[in-house]
């Protein structure tokens, strides 16, 4: 009978699911709360190294003047790497199926760990080109994204193959489409606020340090530039993932175990097992209390005596029957309500679902209108016409409605492109007006507030005037302006002439002469700004001499 009962549930479960989105992210948070450290060192331990290496290869491919020459062997480097973290994540959701749903783990053999391991790397590297092609079709996207998540939820005891473990993670993906895109949705916004919040911490903690201790770092000094550094996205990317990725891939093993359950009945089995064994020791254990309280002496005579099994039945089932103690009985479970029962959560998703929803038909309205409107702008034929030139009519109006949408977009651009030309001439007036000339004794001046000509400029005025020390130094702040327009240095406030050096050498080591002669002028402009040198008006005539050798090797 309990089989029937099974069945016949296993049935309705076919057509609709029991489980909410919403819900089955309490129940993943309520299993990473309640599992033991263990489990999420499982996790980190193949993750953390993959971001890590991933980290590293960003920053020293971008950076590096001979990336190209190490650039496959550091590729394959990170690509077992990626291997790593696939299998160990294969291990983790093992591990939350076993530990919550009271599987019998399977033994680990060199088979099984060899037979993963070749599993997760064949599947899941081809998640970088799936994954972006599904994207751009919006569509199937929460199909591949739950297979994938659902190819290391798949456990064999006598290990994977890449045919077994693709049929059963797309058998699993497909199942339930609603509540898998609403999973994805979610979690895409829980994403972009964690996302929000790490930025937040890299630019909060470091001012912190840097106000209760007087340290700076890397992130005080670079100011806002630190927001143009790709490495740093980078980085917050990384803490995202290693912090959103375990929650996910608890709902996908939530998933795969509903999903397993509809053919195997074993979530429907577990739990009829589970109510049934409290309610007889609930039902026992009233009856011994019942029987205690009121004839305790008829209790430890019928103790010492020997009981009939068919007396203890009997006894048992008038006590099941007693008004107080119906309430005990497990009771069948009823749906929930759709309009009661919600938590705050659910219904804040589902106005937010409903306001989208209207939102969107909303827009759809006011094209169809649009399109109408061009419609009855057009010459409608007369019967004749329709009736003889049926065939070809329709395509002519949709491309003449096309046409139009494009003439309108062209006019408008036009119009924007106008009042962009009509506005600028004023702010580009306005702002060198408005430029002053910057104080050459402030170490805090960079070489990109000026241009090169206006430093240049500004040098010749300092000459004219006596002052060849301030000169000096507008001449150096111009090279360096020179140079950064040429793209072989980068203007940085926390960067000393030495890393200019540096820099210059690693872009821009074909111009052997440009470097000889920019260490040469560096070192004798230390020494006058610096030093105690006293520079004369020969010495100017060289270092100006040098500085134009310079931007000539440059031009070429």
């Amino acid at each position: 009978m309990a089989d029937r009962l099974v069945d016949g549930i296993m049935k309705k479960s076919h057509i609709k699911h029991h489980k909410s989105a919403v819900r089955m992210i309490e129940e993943a948070v309520h299993i990473l709360r309640a599992a033991p450290g263990a489990l999420l060192t499982i996790y980190y331990i193949g993750s953390v190294p993959f971001v890590l290496g991933l980290l590293y290869f960003w920053a020293d491919m971008s950076r590096s003047a001979n990336a190209y020459e190490y650039s496959a062997m550091a590729a394959l480097g990170l690509s077992f790497l990626f291997v790593w973290m696939k299998f160990w994540q294969t291990v983790f959701m093992y591990q939350i199926r076993a530990l919550f749903f009271d599987d019998i783990p399977s033994p680990w053999s060199l088979q099984r760990i060899t037979s993963i391991a070749a599993t997760q790397s064949l599947i899941q590297s081809s998640r970088f080109l799936i994954i972006p092609i599904a994207s751009l079709m919006v569509i199937p996207f929460g199909f591949c994204y739950a297979f994938y998540q659902n190819v290391s939820a798949h456990d064999e005891a006598h290990g994977q193959t890449v045919r077994s473990t693709c049929k059963w993670a797309w058998r699993q993906a497909v199942l339930w489409p609603r509540q898998n895109h609403l999973l994805i949705g979610i979690y895409w916004l829980f994403g972009f606020v964690i996302f929000i919040n790490v930025c937040m911490a890299a630019i909060l903690i470091p001012q912190m340090v840097k106000t209760l201790f007087g340290v700076d770092s890397a992130f005080t000094l670079s100011g806002i530039y630190m927001f143009l550094n790709t490495t740093f996205w980078v980085v917050v990317l990384g803490i995202t993932y290693l912090l959103l990725d375990p929650l996910i891939k608890a709902t996908y093993v939530l998933r795969c175990y509903y999903g397993s359950a509809l053919q195997s009945g074993e979530d429907l089995r577990a739990q009829l097992s589970q109510n049934t064994t409290s309610s007889r020791k609930k039902l026992l254990t009233g009856f011994l209390f019942v029987s205690l309280c009121l004839n305790p002496l008829t209790f430890m005579a019928q103790a010492q005596a020997p009981v009939s099994s068919l007396e203890l039945d009997r006894s048992i089932e008038e006590t099941m029957s007693r008004r107080e103690f119906t309430w005990r009985m497990p009771r069948e479970t009823l749906q929930p309500d759709e309009n009661k029962d919600k938590g705050p959560l659910e219904a804040a998703v589902d106005w937010l679902i409903e306001m989208l929803g209207k939102g969107i038909k909303k827009i759809g309205n006011w094209i169809t209108k649009f399109i109408e409107w061009l419609e009855g702008m057009l010459p409608k034929p007369d019967n004749k016409t329709e009736t003889s030139n049926g065939n070809w009519i329709t395509p002519v109006r949709i491309v003449l409605i096309i046409l139009l949408i494009l003439l309108l977009a062209v006019l408008a651009y036009i119009f924007v492109r106008i009042w962009q030309r009509r506005r600028t001439p004023p702010v580009e007036i306005v702002s060198a007006r408005a430029a002053p000339t910057p104080d050459l004794t402030d170490e805090s001046v960079k070489a990109d507030d000026l241009s090169t000509n206006r430093w240049l400029a500004l040098a010749g005025e300092l000459a004219e005037k006596g002052e060849l020390r301030l000169a000096m130094r507008a001449l150096y702040l111009a090279t360096l302006a020179h140079l950064a327009g040429h793209e072989m240095i980068t203007i940085e406030v926390y960067k000393s002439n030495l890393e200019y050096e540096r820099e210059l050498k690693r872009r821009a080591h074909e111009h052997k002469e440009l470097l000889a002669i920019f260490s040469t002028s560096l070192n004798f402009f230390e020494r006058v700004w610096y030093g105690m040198y006293r520079i004369t008006r020969p010495d100017f005539d060289d270092y100006a001499t040098s500085h134009q050798r310079m931007m000539t090797f440059a031009e070429k």
